[in-house]
């Protein structure tokens, strides 16, 4: 479990309840019909000193992992 998260940006490290976690999805409609998105995303981290957002793991690790790529 990650006990501090250090912003890559202005270096604020503090606990995890200090950021803000914003969860991103997409709707794709098709015939009036909300059809469910196929990749997973992980939650962008927003810095409460900065306000840049960034991803504790790469958004691309799922589809790198399941390509046979990076090991």
């Amino acid at each position: 479990m990650v006990k501090t998260i250090k912003c890559p940006y202005c270096g604020y490290e503090g606990p995890p309840s200090d950021f803000i976690f914003m969860y991103e999805s997409v709707l794709y409609v098709a015939d009036h019909e909300v059809l469910p998105e196929e990749r997973e995303r992980p939650p962008l981290v927003i810095c409460p000193r900065c306000r840049r957002g960034f991803f504790l793991e790469s958004p691309y690790k799922k589809v790198v992992e399941k390509s046979g790529g990076e090991k």
